[in-house]
């Protein structure tokens, strides 16, 4: 009896030992990662058009002007568009002493962890296995979908993040119903509302997870469900209240009724494509990547008929999650007017949720079937499993490599060495600036500068754009200014069709006395003719 006692504490003692080990394993992988990232992100976080109003509202916060940033007029107005945590968030960070820029990079970094340690600990629930843990905390971390969000400054590492958290709480509170776990998932979701409007897809999909599939009394299911509903979505209700009251507008979105077309299936097969094969042969044969994933589907659907679906909560949610977001994106597919997009961002949470339930699944299987003598065709399997996990790395790699040398989005070395740009930071123009991109020199610089007029007024919910009839009024108010408060018109080459609707450098020169104070690379810096002289910058 003594023997046999002990033989149990020992085996408890390594079994401690090795769960301790393979924790440390997942944390020093994900850090290795956060590392990487840093590393591959030297010149700056990648930014795009999203990320220019996300860090130029940040900015506004830092200021004390509140979620702003300039509409299509050039004036600095309440954002409705988008939801403003992560504005927020990175206004917090740019409170420690760091630019808003440099906050955002943190952020991507920090998520980049904690989003693999997530994955890592929701895999564990999922299948009891620390390697299984482990292998996901790989994936998240070396997979295309979760680089390439994490090296921008975009808000869907910490919607990832809160939305998969959400669902771990939930399954927590499925196997022990209390309320504070409750509590707490809808808490989760109702903060999710505020980092992507997306997140109100899971208001609804939490509120049916716990009316069917709690095991409680159905009066008890019904209160709950209803708690949930209404603290998962008072957030998003007082920040539209908030936008009604500012702008008159609930989040700026318009609807009418447009099924996708089958080609738009197929670029999203595309995408997908990119998880597991290399971006050269999705982009010039794609024909390869679309058998390739016809495979992989029928793969898995085998598996599941002989091994079937895990029985864990945590799985369970996992695909509640991934059936809700989708059926979220199809839904605003056909009745959204704003264009919708199955890229790789749109389907990073797909990604993750796919992963998770993959390596739940092979994991099961190896469980049942794999024989404990050794064999060459399961040594051919996880040969081939070894090499679709290395190959899946190469897109990211390759994005890394290319974020660490060139930098991408607006950090690339144009953006960087921009003599404008520079000419602005360094406070070598005056307080009065005229742009056709003031949300460019504003998101870089933290300057604020006046859009020019515009000749046309862009509005996507007319079907013929509309001339600007105050487009004289407006140019002569601005030559006016630019008199007498000696400013600048600091003109872009962007060589893009971005702000189509503004007049081009050639027709402001033709309309106004503009003498050029500097010719950059990038572009030209302009003053009034009989005023302006080469004093007039700093």
């Amino acid at each position: 009896m003594q023997i046999d006692s002990l033989e149990g504490q020992l085996r408890a003692r390594m079994g401690f030992l090795t769960s301790i080990s393979q924790r440390a394993a997942v944390a020093g992988l994900s850090l290795f990662g956060a590392c990487i990232l840093f590393i591959s992100t030297r010149w700056g976080i990648g930014l795009y058009p999203d990320s220019i109003v996300y860090i130029g509202a940040a900015r506004s916060i830092l200021e004390g002007d509140g979620f702003r940033f300039l509409d299509d007029v050039g004036q600095f107005s309440p954002v409705i568009q988008y939801p403003p945590l992560y504005s927020y968030s990175v206004a917090a960070f740019a409170l420690m002493g760091m630019d808003a820029l440099e906050g955002a990079r943190w952020i991507s970094v920090l998520f980049f962890a904690a989003n693999a340690v997530l994955m890592g600990n929701i895999a564990y629930r999922c299948t009891a296995s620390y390697g299984a843990a482990l292998i996901a905390s790989f994936f998240a971390m070396t997979a295309f979908p979760l680089v390439y969000i994490h090296s921008q400054a975009v808000t869907e590492p910490m919607f990832i993040f809160l939305i998969f958290l959400a669902f771990f709480v939930l399954a927590r509170y499925l196997e022990h119903p209390r309320l504070r776990l409750l509590n707490a998932a809808s808490l989760i979701i109702g903060l999710s509302c505020l980092v992507r409007y997306v997140g109100v897809a899971f208001v609804f999909t939490g509120a049916m997870v716990v009316l069917c599939l709690s095991n409680t009394s159905w009066k008890q299911r019904l209160a709950h469900s209803a708690l949930f509903s209404v603290l998962a979505s008072f957030p998003f209700i007082a920040w539209v209240g908030r936008n009604l009251w500012f702008a008159d507008n609930a989040v700026n979105r318009t609807f009418g009724f447009h099924p996708p077309a089958f080609s738009d299936m197929l670029h999203a097969t595309d995408t997908i494509g990119y998880w597991f094969f290399p971006s050269e042969i999705v982009d010039t044969v794609p024909w390869i990547s679309r058998y390739g994933l016809l495979l992989v589907l029928v793969f898995f659907c085998w598996l599941v008929v002989k091994v079937g679906f895990p029985r864990s909560r945590y799985f369970q949610m996992i695909s509640v999650c991934a059936v809700g977001y989708l059926a979220f994106l199809l839904i605003s597919w056909c009745v959204n007017d704003q264009p919708l997009y199955l890229d790789t961002r749109t389907l990073a949470l797909p990604f993750l949720a796919v992963m998770i339930l993959a390596v739940s699944i092979i994991t099961e299987w190896f469980r049942a079937a794999r024989p404990a003598t050794k064999s060459w065709r399961w040594f051919a399997l996880d040969c081939a499993l070894i090499f679709i996990s290395l190959m899946q790395m190469i897109n990211g790699a390759v994005w890394l490599r290319h974020s660490y040398l060139e930098g991408i989005g607006l950090a690339v070395e144009r953006w960087r060495k921009s003599e404008l740009l520079n000419l602005v930071k360094n406070n070598h123009a005056p307080d009065l600036i005229f742009s056709n991109a003031p949300d460019f020199i504003y998101t870089l610089t933290g300057k604020r500068a006046a859009l020019i007029p515009r000749k046309v007024i862009p509005d996507k919910s007319l079907k013929n754009n509309v001339p600007n009839q105050q487009y004289a009024a407006e140019i002569s108010s601005m030559k006016e200014q630019l008199e007498n408060k000696r400013g600048v018109l600091i003109y872009f080459d962007d060589g893009d069709d971005r702000l189509w609707y503004l007049p081009s450098k050639s027709e402001l020169e033709a309309r106004l006395p503009l003498q050029v104070l500097k010719t950059a690379s990038d572009g030209t810096v302009y003053g009034l003719n009989h005023r302006a002289n080469q004093g007039t910058l700093k």
